[in-house]
């Protein structure tokens, strides 16, 4: 099958991207606004530079306008991520509803609020890893429209014995889960495999038959 994206509706687009483009991890984010506290899932998310750590999330809008995180993020310009773990996803997903604006979605998930150490949001407690950031830029895509948000990442939380001090980080024991499509679509981390990077001359002598 091969599809031109100019003869194809958002939701066509939509299902494509979400099918193709997984397993995606979550960031649970919460942002702090002039109602309160908010706490949203978002599974376009990924790490967008290292020095400094920075990370990007997408977030598309309510039918109503803007949602929470955005509008806070611009009123405070300041954000959490937490990677979500497998025994927490349940309480993420009462995080993704609909709420009306103003609902503390930590509260209503049965969450830990503490304060973060650099950022006015407040950190989940029980997230295995977190990363409070600071807004670089936000920008405004599409017709729909979507807010790409850029974080550079001012504190790192992990949960005791999960990061050692030269920054290694025990995926396994993080637990993490990522988002696939249709409604309702989740993977966690159960089968793995390793795959060392060849390097150019490798190559070569692969090539020639060498070893």
């Amino acid at each position: 099958m091969e599809f031109d994206a100019a003869t194809l509706d958002q939701a066509t687009q939509s299902r494509l991207l979400h099918g193709a483009v997984t397993p995606r991890p979550i960031a649970l984010v919460t942002t702090l606004g002039p109602d309160g506290p908010n706490a949203a899932p978002f599974s376009f998310f990924n790490v967008a530079c290292t020095d400094p750590g920075m990370l990007m999330f997408s977030v598309s809008d309510r039918d109503d306008g803007a949602k929470d995180t955005v509008t806070n993020i611009a009123w405070c310009p300041e954000f959490v991520i937490h990677i979500v773990s497998a025994d927490m996803s349940d309480r993420m997903n009462v995080c993704a509803v609909e709420f009306p604006r103003g609902v503390d979605e930590i509260r209503q998930a049965g969450f830990t609020a503490v304060s973060a150490a650099k950022v006015r949001a407040p950190r989940i407690k029980e997230a295995p890893a977190a990363f409070e950031c600071r807004l670089v830029q936000m920008l405004k895509l599409g017709r729909r429209p979507y807010h790409l948000v850029i974080g550079e990442v001012l504190y790192y939380h992990f949960a005791d014995g999960l990061a050692n001090e030269r920054g290694h980080v025990d995926v396994g024991r993080v637990n993490p889960i990522g988002r696939l499509a249709g409604n309702g679509g989740y993977a966690r981390i159960t089968d793995r495999f390793e795959m060392p990077r060849i390097s150019y001359p490798q190559w070569l002598r692969m090539k020639r038959g060498e070893k």
